[in-house]
């Protein structure tokens, strides 16, 4: 099994306009819990998220 360890998302393309509210809630979501920092994405970090998104 080749499958990799993680992919980086792309962002929406386009204006902050363009994007529907429940794409501009989970963006200002995350700035919140992350206190305005960019969180360095680590492959530790994307399994704990992986986890927690499988376990819903």
């Amino acid at each position: 099994m080749n499958e990799p360890v993680f992919t980086i998302p792309t962002a929406p393309a386009g204006p902050w306009e363009s994007l529907t509210t429940n794409e501009k809630d989970w963006i200002e979501f995350i700035r919140v819990i992350s206190a305005g920092s960019d969180p360095k994405v680590t492959p530790s970090r994307v399994r704990a998220l992986r986890a927690l998104l499988d376990a819903g």
